[in-house]
């Protein structure tokens, strides 16, 4: 079994180019570049479109897609407990709202 020049190395390196161009040229959508590549090639592959070079760019950008979800469920567990703390109420006196009711703090 030899290896095929285009879809077994020219993928990988599709897909190493499109990672590195969107997050040196377009930062804010180079997350969105690894989900497309990923669910396109998988997409394609089902339906019988582009053959192996398009199949094979689902499979070298899943782990890109992979760590990309992990980040992201990382991120929001942390967001999470940052969250759930309570807050602290400063209640400093301000004479300009001396006025304002008979409840003084």
């Amino acid at each position: 079994m030899a290896i095929k020049m285009v879809p077994d190395i020219g993928s990988p390196l599709t897909v190493v180019g499109v990672d590195l161009m969107a997050e040196n040229f377009f930062p804010t959508y180079a997350e969105y570049a690894d989900y497309i590549m990923t669910a396109g090639g998988y997409l394609a592959a089902f339906m019988g479109w582009g053959g192996d070079y398009v199949k094979n760019i689902g499979i070298a950008s899943a782990p890109l897609t992979a760590r990309k979800i992990y980040d992201r469920i990382k991120a929001g567990t942390m967001t999470s407990r940052v969250t759930t703390r309570r807050a602290t109420v400063s209640r400093s006196y301000q004479p300009e709202f001396k006025s304002a009711g008979a409840r003084a703090f």
